[in-house]
């Protein structure tokens, strides 16, 4: 007679190590390989909280998004914190994209999922330049674009804080000679000239907490206020990115974008 109890068990069991292989043991081994390969520099980890809700808000370039992986292992590494990210929502469109996301602590591009984890006191990282920042050409590396200010009304109604953190690096290691628009569905494509990066010189600095729970969560709703507050980060941003050039003899790149 089957023991369909015994069965249910085993597949359980199988399903377990097969997501434990595929969504933790490999990704580690291949993060730990990039990390390697970059050797970052990193300055700054003892401003990032061990405890409570966390904004992580960085620059974003690359095309590929290796620095979002980097970042993501630093923290993951050194930390022992596990970090969510917010994501394209292209990764989440389809149910096998959306379940290998989600497991590897993806989120959608979507407001109340993100209040819910930092109320939950997790730690996020978001790009507010998302894609105009990650499929920019290379003639504008190290150029902020503009940032998206809803991780300003995030960290109101959550309390938690934000981590401003400057990427050096990946700019030069994938270069992108610009991007194709198509027009129907607004979808950009970039144009990479390499996918393999380049070995240069990382460097990710994690600048002060800024707390902003002084403020009222009337003011999550304050357009003129979020926009302000966000310009503000992506000043401190840009201004130490603009230091740590200086040092690395890179003149050319010094201009505002």
């Amino acid at each position: 007679m089957i023991d369909l109890k015994s069965i249910n068990s085993f597949a359980k069991n199988l399903i377990k190590e097969f997501n434990q292989f595929v969504y933790k043991e490999i990704p580690n081994q291949f993060l730990e390989s990039l990390y390697e390969y970059t050797n970052p520099q990193i300055e700054g980890l003892e401003n990032i909280p061990k405890h409570g809700a966390v904004l992580i808000i960085p620059n974003h370039s690359g095309v590929l998004a290796i620095d979002a992986m980097v970042l993501q292992y630093i923290i993951l590494k050194k930390l022992k914190r596990f970090p969510y990210t917010m994501s394209h929502n292209f990764w989440h469109q389809n149910p096998f994209f959306k379940y290998s996301s989600e497991k590897l602590g993806y989120i959608p591009q979507d407001f109340k999922k993100a209040l819910k984890l930092l109320k939950e006191n997790k730690l996020l990282i978001i790009f507010p330049e998302a894609e105009e920042g990650n499929f920019k050409p290379s003639l504008y590396m190290y150029r902020l674009q503009k940032f998206n200010p809803g991780f300003i009304s995030l960290s109101v109604l959550s309390n938690a804080k934000i981590v401003p953190t400057c990427i050096i690096g990946a700019e030069e290691a994938n270069i992108n000679l610009g991007y194709i628009t198509f027009k129907d569905s607004n979808t950009k494509i970039p144009i990479p000239l390499n996918l393999i990066p380049f070995p240069v010189k990382w460097k990710i600095i994690f600048l002060k907490p800024i707390d902003l729970s002084k403020y009222s969560k009337s003011e999550s709703k304050n357009i003129e206020f979020l926009y302000e507050a966000a310009q503000i980060i992506k000043m401190k941003i840009q201004h130490k990115i603009h230091n740590e050039l200086l040092h690395r003899g890179i003149l050319k790149f010094l201009v505002d974008g």
